[in-house]
């Protein structure tokens, strides 16, 4: 049985972008690059919310969307659907912290 490759980083804490949806509201998302792993398929990710303060009042900090071998997509809105905005999580230093495993 092969060892299994594991790799973790964090994004910077800039990489933020906006995103509308009719149903959800305004919120955030963060593509996290994760090249550096030289997977040769896509792993098994976990991640988490990371920063200074209220993460704990959000929703999606730790759902992976749209994995591959190169990276993959998390959004995060406010729990009760208030607009969540970029300079928001930028001025919380918010990140996503990230683990994956290869087998």
């Amino acid at each position: 049985m092969a060892t299994p490759k594991i790799v973790g980083g964090n994004t910077p804490v800039e990489d933020w972008k906006q995103h509308q949806e009719q149903e959800n509201g305004t919120g955030i998302y963060i593509d996290v690059d994760t090249s550096a792993g030289n997977f040769t398929k896509t792993p098994v990710y976990t991640a988490n919310l990371c920063g200074r303060d209220s993460m704990w009042t959000t929703t999606g900090g730790n759902t992976i969307y749209t994995p591959t071998p190169k990276g993959f997509r998390i959004y995060v809105r406010w729990q009760d659907g208030r607009p969540l905005t970029v300079d928001y999580a930028v001025s919380h230093d918010w990140y996503i912290s990230w683990m994956a495993m290869e087998a």
